[in-house]
């Protein structure tokens, strides 16, 4: 059981740790738990170290999180969202006066006009960060999940599902977009 917890414990520690420190990190550790092992006994070397590992969690993982661009792309991707939502208010406000609609608020026509959009956002967006139209596309489909669960007004069946489908793939496909773009022009 100790053993166990001694190799899970190291095994988060080296996920956390920056491979450029890693294997001093763990290879300290190691040699630090082998002499209070040999001066002390096993079970009080084992709670030192889980000790250490504790210890070290929080500050590795707050590392681990600034280091990566996780924040700049949700950022990117939260910005393209918005930019996604002022283009469904103006298709959806230039609509009310036309008479493609007839006044229908769940009239495809304002989908099918928004789509391209969509697409182009996120092309755009990725151009900006790689991940941030998946990300999109997963703000997308949390806030239909969201608008369909707790929904006060009828929603016919075909438009949610279509919901739920049209946006996460507008999303990716604007990624796609950018990727193809990209491989293009490096040859």
């Amino acid at each position: 059981m100790r053993t166990r917890a001694l190799r899970m414990a190291t095994w988060a520690f080296s996920w956390l740790a920056p491979r450029s420190q890693r294997e001093a990190l763990l290879g300290d550790l190691a040699e630090e738990f082998a002499l209070r092992a040999g001066a002390a006994s096993a079970a009080a070397a084992c709670r030192w170290y889980l000790r250490q590992m504790c210890a070290s969690a929080t500050p590795l993982l707050w590392s681990r999180l600034t280091r990566t661009a996780w924040i700049a792309t949700a950022g990117t991707a939260l910005l393209a969202y918005i930019a996604v939502g002022l283009v469904e208010f103006m298709v959806h406000w230039a609509m009310a006066g036309s008479s493609l609609t007839g006044g229908d608020a769940f009239d495809p026509v304002g989908m099918i006009i928004t789509f391209p959009m969509v697409v182009l956002i996120a092309c755009c967006a990725a151009r900006l960060r790689r991940a941030a139209p998946f990300v999109l596309g997963t703000i997308m489909l949390l806030n239909v999940t969201a608008m369909t669960l707790w929904a006060n007004e009828h929603v016919p069946t075909g438009y949610a599902i279509a919901y739920f489908i049209v946006g996460p793939v507008a999303a990716l496909l604007g990624g796609a977009l950018n990727s193809q773009r990209g491989a293009r022009s490096s040859r």
